[in-house]
């Protein structure tokens, strides 16, 4: 694992990639409870306009096994990026996850389809033991991911999330900045969506339930 000595600041922008999803809506007529419905624009999720296939990638899971693209391929994911000590951000938005996958999991095939991914900025601290007992602490099946700082790097610029440490030397006590989206990864491997604070369990749901319904049309017709 790559421990940081000095003072290190990683910052990530893709500036033309969030100020194009943005402008993006999720315009399609649909049936919900027996109505049609247009979400436009959508204030939960927004979908890229083609999904962008991701490139190779190192990390390591909470059990100390690879994590790449091979993990990703066949499920949904949803991926978030936080770090372990983070006061109050992540634990809310993992405890609203963890809703969410519940609601998820009441849908049938979609709880096997579907895995939620909490990737760690802060590989100084946060080792695959504290990522273990993190994510467990809001859903076993959370998955808790970390790795050196330029594959971590790697994978948070292929979705545009930005994020910085701050390491003081000396000091285990520092400030992490992160984005709060949940980025959204198809079974093919693609960049698919983006979910946008403030979050609703029962709206993450059912927006994922109406992309799974279209992805699955498109790929049959």
């Amino acid at each position: 694992m790559h421990r940081s000595t000095g003072k290190l600041t990683v910052m990530l922008a893709a500036v033309a990639l969030v100020a194009g999803l943005a402008a993006i809506a999720l315009a399609i007529s649909y049936k919900e409870n027996g109505a049609r419905a247009v979400l436009l624009p959508d204030s939960v999720i927004s979908l890229l306009p083609e999904s962008k296939p991701l490139t190779a990638f190192t990390l390591t899971d909470h059990d100390g096994h690879p994590f790449d693209l091979a993990r990703l391929r066949g499920k949904w994911t949803f991926l978030f990026f936080g770090y372990a000590y983070c006061p109050d951000v992540c634990p809310t938005t993992l405890a609203q996850l963890a809703q969410a996958r519940n609601k998820i999991a009441k849908q049938g095939s979609a709880d096997l389809e579907t895995q939620f991914v909490f990737v760690s900025v802060d590989p100084n601290r946060d080792t695959p033991t504290k990522l273990k007992q993190y994510v467990g602490h809001f859903d076993a099946k959370f998955v808790g991911v970390t790795g050196a700082d330029r594959q971590i790097a790697n994978l948070a610029g292929q979705l545009g999330a930005r994020y910085q440490v701050t390491i003081e030397p000396g000091s285990d006590n520092y400030p992490v900045d992160h984005t709060p989206a949940v980025y959204l990864v198809d079974p093919r491997v693609r960049f698919h969506a983006i979910f946008r604070p403030p979050y609703d369990p029962a709206l993450i749901s059912a927006r994922f339930e109406l992309v799974r319904r279209l992805d699955a049309e498109r790929n049959a017709g």
